[in-house]
């Protein structure tokens, strides 16, 4: 199990360097774009933060393929928002993985009844209590920003 969830995050860092690379790449191009593309490019990224919540609110687990979407998605969030709000978009997905690799743990069978089930019970809760309480929290994150409203 510690094998595949170390393949696992090696791949999210491959990814995550690969989009990285190509943004860096489109930047240097001078590919920036207008003001209106600025505002849509937020919106887009704002619906993408939504509905990994909202995805999370209906189904109580997020899936690998959700988080790796979300995060290639809103990989240029620190393009276009202020440090906060790519931090805390940073934040959420950190907090995504960590849930479902929790999730994924307590559905192995190689779990069994004792402190350390409790204890990865525990922070599956901790990270779907504090997911779940972000969809009320965005709107006030994003005041600054009407135009993803």
């Amino acid at each position: 199990m510690l094998l595949i969830l170390n393949i696992l995050q090696t791949t999210l860092l491959l990814i995550i360097a690969a989009g990285v690379a190509y943004l860096i790449y489109r930047s240097s191009r001078g590919v920036r774009g207008s003001r209106k593309s600025l505002h849509s490019r937020r919106r887009e990224i704002y619906d993408d933060l939504m509905r990994i919540l909202a995805t999370l609110g209906k189904t109580g687990e997020l899936r690998k393929e959700e988080l790796l979407d979300f995060r290639l998605r809103t990989l240029d969030a620190a393009l276009v928002f202020d440090t906060e709000i790519a931090e805390y978009i940073d934040e959420i997905y950190a907090r995504g993985v960590t849930l479902m690799n929790t999730h994924e743990v307590l559905k192995g069978e190689d779990l069994h009844i004792g402190e350390k089930r409790d204890d990865v019970t525990v922070e599956n809760a901790k990270q779907t209590i504090w997911l779940a309480d972000q969809l009320a929290m965005v709107a006030k994150k994003f005041n600054q920003y009407p135009e993803v409203k």
